[in-house]
């Protein structure tokens, strides 16, 4: 499975100021090109020092997208970094 996209972001709040959390839908396809969707929550720790924390769960099955973990922090990541996540608190 490759990870296309992440859309349907929604934010949550969070009493905690430097913690941001997240849900979405990770849009994936198959290897036999089928294109399909995985509900997802997500946190980033914004820290003072170093990089940020990313956290990833799954609202379905894990253990077929846990490969998928690393691509898919790092496109929140660079979601973070393009400013979209930051786009949704401006229209809150």
């Amino acid at each position: 499975m490759k990870i296309i996209d992440i859309d349907r972001l929604k934010i949550l709040d969070s009493h905690i100021y430097y913690i941001k959390e997240y849900e979405g839908s990770a849009v994936l396809i198959d290897n036999f090109m089928k294109i399909c969707r995985s509900d997802i929550k997500f946190s980033i720790e914004y820290k003072p020092v170093g990089e940020n924390e990313i956290k990833v769960s799954f609202f379905q099955d894990q253990s077929k997208l846990d490969k998928l973990l690393p691509k898919l922090k790092e496109k929140i990541a660079k979601l973070d970094q393009d400013g979209v996540l930051s786009n949704l608190h401006k229209n809150k």
